[in-house]
């Protein structure tokens, strides 16, 4: 009994991880600013929006985001002479998550937010119908109120730009680049007013799918789904997080082409994936680089275990194909308030010499 609670105190209170290099402080430093800045306040805002919009329990509530596997994993895989670890696969090839993953956009966090507004209000199997105005300019609940972006008003006078208008800018660009993914229908022309209202979900398959667009449903059981825990969406996460972070969450709740999955490595506890390499970069289309800091990252959040193999000196695996790090979703991580973790995590890992 000892032995277990000083081992949480030591989990809780002591990092023995290796320091931040150069490059990883500055990035940690600009987030810090980031999140202690306007964009802090804004994703604080849409957590509340979402909560509020959640209202009485429904499905996320219950069983978390579902979201269908072709979503984040291909089927069929990209061929191996367009993928390297030197080389990331081209964004055309990939998933539709990680097509829409960008540093500075917010295309897949849009989406995302999107599923979870349908899941709410719309039961499984059935066709979502989404009747909420894209940016209002009232206390009426717009998409607007949902996302989370670092704007601030600028200018004066007439030529005054509102968060609000620079929102639904934002708003404007993800929702083309979704369609550019056959993730959304927008009904109206492009370059006419009104374009962007009343846009439409399609199916998470997107341009996998080669016939005409399928609309979309919330998954029914018996469908291939997976699920991120319900605290993704209502503790911020969503917002905060970024897109390469995201799109890691989503390849380990998959579990789909990893060794675990097949059966093949016998000492992988219950709830732990292997990712082999290929399987990353041809499935998943996740390059080492994103992969290892997201990796790192998400570990010091509390939201993946990574229980790592044996290894050399230099860092390597003994047995590459076989001693891989096993990773796991931590579901009581996504429980507390994400700005708080980040922002403690960040000063803590910042404040190591």
């Amino acid at each position: 009994m000892y032995f277990h609670v000083m081992t949480r105190l030591a989990d809780r209170f002591l990092d023995f991880s290796r320091t931040l290099s150069s490059k990883e402080r500055q990035a940690f430093e600009a987030r810090r600013a980031r999140l202690n800045g306007q964009f802090g306040e804004a994703a604080a805002n849409a957590t509340a929006a979402m909560s509020d919009y959640l209202g009485a329990p429904g499905l996320l509530a219950t069983e978390g985001l579902r979201i269908r596997t072709p979503f984040c994993r291909l089927e069929k895989p990209i061929p191996e002479g367009e993928v390297s670890d030197r080389r990331a696969p081209k964004r055309a090839l990939r998933p539709p998550a990680t097509m829409i993953s960008s540093s500075k956009g917010a295309a897949l966090r849009v989406y995302l937010t999107a599923l979870a507004a349908a899941q709410i209000k719309n039961r499984p199997g059935r066709r979502v119908t989404l009747d909420m105005p894209l940016a209002t300019f009232s206390r009426e609940r717009g998409w607007n109120d949902l996302v989370a972006t670092p704007a601030v008003t600028s200018g004066r006078g007439k030529t005054t730009s509102t968060i609000r208008e620079k929102k639904a800018r934002t708003l404007h660009t993800a929702l083309d680049t979704l369609e550019e993914a056959k993730l959304v229908h927008l009904p109206g022309t492009p370059g006419k007013r009104g374009r962007y209202e009343g846009f439409s979900l399609l199916d998470e398959a997107g341009w996998q799918h080669s016939g005409d667009p399928l609309p979309y449903t919330v998954p029914p059981k018996g469908e291939d789904y997976f699920a991120l825990p319900v605290g993704f969406v209502t503790s911020g996460w969503l917002h905060v997080l970024e897109d390469s972070e995201i799109t890691l969450l989503l390849m380990v709740a998959c579990r789909r082409g990893t060794l675990a999955a097949m059966g093949d490595e016998p000492d992988i506890a219950q709830g732990e994936v292997a990712i082999p390499a290929d399987v990353r970069l041809r499935c998943y289309g996740i390059h080492r680089d994103p992969f290892s800091t997201a990796r790192k990252t998400l570990e010091w959040f509390k939201l993946l275990g990574v229980r790592e193999m044996d290894r050399r000196d230099d860092g390597r695996a003994e047995d590459a194909a076989n001693r891989l790090h096993r990773l796991s979703l931590l579901k009581d991580g996504f429980e507390p308030t994400a700005l708080d973790v980040l922002r403690e995590t960040i000063d803590r890992q910042l404040s190591r010499v």
